[in-house]
């Protein structure tokens, strides 16, 4: 079962926590086996959104990315370029040691996914005026994506058909820069590898590489990049894309263009696939940008990050660091923080960075009443008080819930604490106790 982009390891002790916290009904299944409770990832039903790695407190959940791939092909003499989420800033300080000592393994160039992340801003903006929109769901984050793919796809005309920063840039890389060989992304998050695997985008980008998993290969190895020398990026200077990945960070770029509009900022789950869910139902205002990320703190505390939602301060502090010095930066050059859309205009063609979707709804399996009625009386719930208890210990939120689980076959009466109590009941009753 770890096959999957996020699975479950040997140390996973059944305790149903990620069931809780899991914005998809049925993307976790529990089992028994052995005489031992665990839960397992169903691939098929996960937006890899990473909130199970967060809240796990047993270590039970990984997930998978290509770092090994990639260096083994970069060592085998593979033209690869890299590029780089703006992230890196916040998430290891010797950023540009480590930039040096990626250089030094022979990599064809390495480019900042900040200025695909301006690139973005411009494409947004440009697309809104010509098809007069009204609201529209901001795209950069995939776990978003597959969640609206999956589960309400219906709502797929209000996500934007703008690709992401990451895809922004390896399209300008490649038909503007024409830099030929493989593209390998390096970021905090794990859901790009289904970005980067869809066939709406074409395989422009082979290898996703998570900070987390670099950095263990590293130590693993043990390659010390900080007394490497230092390199900066390869691309053009960026604009306040460099903010992209802290939260609102979309929402201060299209501030700079767009005054008086109201745009929604929404972070982490469940409270994201919740808002979607609600967005979808809307049918009076809605608002006119949804700046939404998939993780509460943003991309600085990915699921794939160095950082942990507990250093917000020190993630913060790089964050605003990057953006003073950008605004120094152009304060110097006499020219407007965000990029220049004007050269933009002169330069891109917006339709190479349009982006479609495809549905791919999740039905969720159907329960009958005559089903749900056997998985309460298996859970010894005969009565409406025992079936309304929702102590939560199953990872449900209601006793409802959880007998539905059991009747769909992904989860088990024995994860029920009334079941044991209707056995410890039945034995006393018995005279067996």
């Amino acid at each position: 079962m770890n096959d999957n982009n996020v699975f479950t390891n040997e140390k996973c002790v059944g305790c149903s926590l990620c069931i809780l916290k899991c914005p998809c009904d049925e993307a976790n299944v529990a089992y028994k086996k052995d005489d031992q409770y665990k839960v397992y990832v169903d691939d098929n039903k996960c937006i890899a959104c990473g909130e199970c790695l967060r809240v796990c407190k047993h270590e039970a959940r990984d997930y998978t990315d290509d770092t090994e791939r990639f260096f083994g092909d970069l060592k085998a003499g593979h033209k690869i370029s890299l590029i780089v989420a703006p992230a890196l800033r916040s998430n290891v300080a010797e950023w540009p040691q480590l930039l040096g000592y990626l250089k030094s393994l022979g990599l064809n160039a390495i480019y900042d996914t900040s200025f695909g992340a301006d690139i973005c801003t411009w494409a947004y903006l440009r697309y809104i005026e010509t098809h007069d929109i009204t609201s529209m769901i901001a795209q950069p984050c995939p776990a978003i994506v597959n969640y609206i793919e999956y589960y309400i796809p219906e709502h797929l005309s209000r996500l934007a058909p703008i690709h992401s920063p990451a895809m922004c840039i390896a399209i300008y890389m490649s038909k503007y820069k024409n830099i030929e060989g493989s593209y390998a992304f390096l970021s905090p998050c794990i859901a790009k590898s289904d970005e980067f695997n869809c066939p709406n985008t074409e395989g422009l980008v082979g290898y996703n590489i998570t900070f987390k998993k670099l950095m263990e290969y590293l130590d693993e190895n043990n390659i010390d990049f900080r007394t490497c020398e230092p390199a900066e990026y390869d691309n053009e200077t960026h604009g306040f894309g460099s903010i992209f990945s802290s939260p609102g960070g979309l929402k201060a770029n299209v501030e700079q263009y767009i005054q008086g509009e109201w745009i929604y900022q929404v972070e982490g789950q469940p409270d994201a696939a919740q808002f979607l869910q609600e967005y979808a139902s809307e049918r009076g205002d809605a608002p006119f940008l949804v700046d939404i990320l998939n993780c509460q703190h943003g991309c600085n505390a990915g699921p794939g990050a160095c950082r942990s939602e507990h250093e917000r301060y020190i993630v913060d502090k790089a964050m605003h660091k990057v953006k003073t010095d950008t605004l120094e930066s152009k304060v110097d050059h006499n020219i407007q923080p965000g990029p220049d859309f004007k050269q933009f205009d002169r330069d891109l063609d917006l339709a190479d960075f349009k982006r479609c979707y495809s549905p791919r709804k999740i039905t969720p399996m159907f329960v009958d009443r005559s089903e749900l009625e056997q998985a309460f009386l298996a859970m010894h719930k005969p009565t409406s008080d025992l079936r309304t208890h929702d102590c939560r210990r199953c990872g449900f939120n209601t006793c409802q819930e959880m007998a539905t689980a059991i009747a769909k076959g992904i989860n088990h009466e024995e994860n029920c604490i009334d079941y044991y109590r209707g056995i410890l009941k039945q034995q006393k009753e018995s005279g067996g106790v």
